[in-house]
């Protein structure tokens, strides 16, 4: 357990990784079913008596979240132990380390990932348009969303060496306001040149 979160124990169960409580509390899930998770990431948090904590994955999982307690609620009573959710190693490949852009699946589509923790904004403010939309064209330089850490708003600036030029998005994960630890998907792009 850090100050701010805690790294969760796993509990192998042949080609999926349980992810297991950490003590009672509330559960409230940032990842769905179907998502790709993978170490350092946040999958939500637990309130105990008050107090909420960022529940991370631990090094040397990544996968698919084949399964989640409680289904699609949004905040669910757990007991220490409890497996919150069970992640499928057998359909990714290697998503464990965190980079720039990280290759999905079939290695078509990456993903532009958070640079820092902080809680994601897709706009500059509530009443102009997002930054991008799916089905964008991105460059090198142009700004994707904004992070805020510590009361101070940064640009999420698209770039990296990992990353190609321009590329499409295809999905934006996280919605304004969840929060992110470094190295959470934030864009999946398709680099296709069309």
């Amino acid at each position: 357990m850090s100050h701010h979160g805690y790294i969760l124990r796993v509990r192998a169960v042949g080609d999926t990784r349980e992810l297991l409580a950490p003590s009672v509390g509330i559960f409230t899930p940032s990842v769905a079913q179907g998502e790709i998770v993978s170490a350092g990431q946040s999958i939500g948090a637990i309130e105990v008596l008050g107090v909420r904590r960022a529940l991370v994955v631990p090094d040397g999982v990544a996968g698919r979240v084949a399964q989640r307690i409680g289904g699609t609620r949004t905040r669910v009573p757990v007991q220490y132990g409890d497996a919150l959710i069970a992640v499928s190693t057998a359909s990714v490949t290697d998503t464990s380390t965190p980079t720039a852009a990280r290759a999905t699946e079939a290695g078509t589509s990456l993903s532009f990932v958070a640079p820092m923790s902080g809680r994601f904004y897709g706009r500059p403010s509530p009443s102009e348009p997002a930054f991008v939309s799916v089905g964008d064209r991105v460059t090198h330089g142009q700004t994707v969303g904004l992070l805020e850490v510590m009361k101070t708003f940064n640009r999420l600036v698209y770039q990296g060496d990992e990353l190609p030029t321009h590329a499409t998005v295809e999905r934006i994960l996280p919605k304004d306001g969840d929060d992110v630890v470094r190295g959470d998907p934030i864009l999946l792009l398709d680099s296709a040149e069309s």
